[in-house]
């Protein structure tokens, strides 16, 4: 599939010099028509209308494969069906359901944290935890133990639809190889730079395109430069082609 749509990708290169448009629009464009909709999978805590289950998996998700943070979390479900169990089981037990997802100790701390803050405080209503303006929802979870800014804006972005951008290990690497981000800086000035570049209702996709071009093509070491279809645009490409590589 992504052989084929690489002469459509291709036909984007003109839009350089026949447009004024951004590099990361065009990012955006070229990615559209190689991966065309991403869809994330997040059934599981909609059927239920409760995001704390999102909150659980994307602090499993920290620091290890999306393999092992799923089986993790479906074990973590299975084990406790409610955010009220969570909260009253021995963080031990609930080390055990996620240990597959690794870091168990501190993130079975963190999710334990997360139900109790919920239900002590927002009388067991999750939406009103996550509730409110962006900037207030984010301070709000990262004052749990282990939520950071990345796991706190993924849960905004899927949660409540926040038109920003996530940034992951994936992300980081993409966006600075590529330019869109500066080389130095944390995970706020990468954040800024890409939402600068990238245009409002590109977002989502955005995070989730990034994403799979870092766990598909732009591969952390050995790119794969010929399945790249963004190599004209790219400062990396263009640095290490000088070199010789």
């Amino acid at each position: 599939m992504l052989r084929s749509n690489l002469r459509a990708i291709r036909e984007h290169i003109l839009e350089i010099a026949m447009t004024s448009v951004t590099k990361g629009e065009l990012v955006i464009r070229r990615l559209e028509s190689l991966f065309g909709n991403i869809n994330f999978d997040d059934d599981y805590w909609r059927e239920q209308n409760e995001p704390f289950w999102l909150i659980a998996e994307t602090i499993l998700s920290q620091n290890t494969s999306s393999t092992n943070s799923r089986a993790a979390f479906r074990n973590l479900f299975s084990t406790y069906q409610t955010m009220e169990a969570v909260s009253l089981a021995d963080v031990q037990d609930i080390e055990r359901a996620i240990k597959q997802a690794g870091l168990y100790e501190a993130k079975a701390r963190s999710i334990r944290a997360v139900a109790r803050e919920v239900i002590e405080t927002y009388e067991g209503n999750t939406w009103s935890f996550i509730g409110g303006s962006y900037q207030s929802a984010r301070e709000r979870l990262q004052k749990v133990s282990g939520v950071g800014p990345k796991t706190a804006d993924v849960v905004l972005v899927f949660a409540r639809d926040f038109d920003i951008i996530p940034v992951d290990t994936h992300v980081f690497r993409v966006s600075r190889r590529i330019g869109l981000a500066p080389q130095k800086g944390g995970y706020d000035a990468v954040k800024m730079a890409l939402e600068d570049e990238i245009p409002s209702g590109k977002r989502k996709f955005a995070h989730l395109a990034l994403i799979r071009l870092g766990r598909e093509i732009c591969v952390a070491r050995g790119p794969r430069h010929w399945m790249c279809p963004l190599t004209d645009l790219c400062d990396y490409y263009k640095e290490t082609s000088r070199g010789g590589n």
